[in-house]
């Protein structure tokens, strides 16, 4: 049987942002099915690093590997949720907003079918955004929204996930919730999860490893210790 790819394969990796460096030659794999919290101080790489696995933000050095692929080829097994992001349309609702990304559909050219139907139904439950999916952007606040977006980034059942504070804005019920719903959704499918977060005690029972970035260095331990 061939080896599975890592879902996240770093070897010697060197990122930098300008003149100033983040990571330097960094190793790391993360197996399917893992979640991972990414740590950080702030301006420290940790958004570079996702930008990078997506492809958006080259290596100085080193190969960066995405289930096998190099990352812009991967591109399509990513599920991606930014730390911020722009509303295109305020009175849109989200069940539009989010139809409009379904298999990579650029904004306003939603490929409307049972397809689209089923797997839209299936990524707001699994965020508990059936009921907001029919408001207003405008009208939710930023934890109802996180929610929405979230459900964005499972639209097309990556096989990456790839979250920059994603519970930002949501009350700890929410935040236990949508972090339950990611562990079982690894352990269940193989999904894998890269999520940065600051509030780490609340993450750590859910998280397999903890990922710091520190001192240009990328280290792993396990979440529980």
């Amino acid at each position: 049987m061939a080896d599975i790819p890592s879902a996240i394969l770093l070897d010697r990796v060197t990122l930098s942002h300008g003149a100033r460096l983040l990571v330097e030659k960094a190793d790391l794999a993360l197996k399917p099915g893992s979640f991972t919290v990414l740590a950080g101080a702030n301006g420290h790489g940790k958004t570079t690093l996702m930008r990078a696995l997506l492809g958006l933000h080259p290596a100085r050095e080193g190969r960066i590997a995405v289930l096998g692929r190099a990352p812009r080829a991967a591109r399509q097994l990513i599920g991606y949720m930014p730390q911020e992001r722009r509303l295109p349309a305020p009175q849109l609702t989200g069940r539009a907003l989010i139809a409009a990304s379904w298999h990579g559909t650029r904004f306003g050219l939603p490929g409307w079918g049972r397809g689209l139907a089923d797997d839209l139904k299936a990524a707001l439950s699994l965020t508990g955004a059936e009921a907001l999916a029919e408001q207003p952007l405008s009208q939710l606040s930023g934890g109802e929204r996180q929610r929405l977006f979230l459900a964005e980034a499972l639209l097309d059942k990556p096989a990456l996930l790839v979250l920059d504070e994603p519970l930002s804005g949501m009350d700890l019920h929410w935040q236990q919730k949508i972090l339950t719903m990611l562990q079982a959704r690894c352990r269940e499918t193989g999904m894998a999860v890269l999520m940065s977060c600051h509030g780490l005690d609340i993450v750590r029972p859910f998280a397999d490893h903890l990922l710091q970035i520190s001192e240009h260095k990328l280290e792993l331990s396990d979440a529980a210790l």
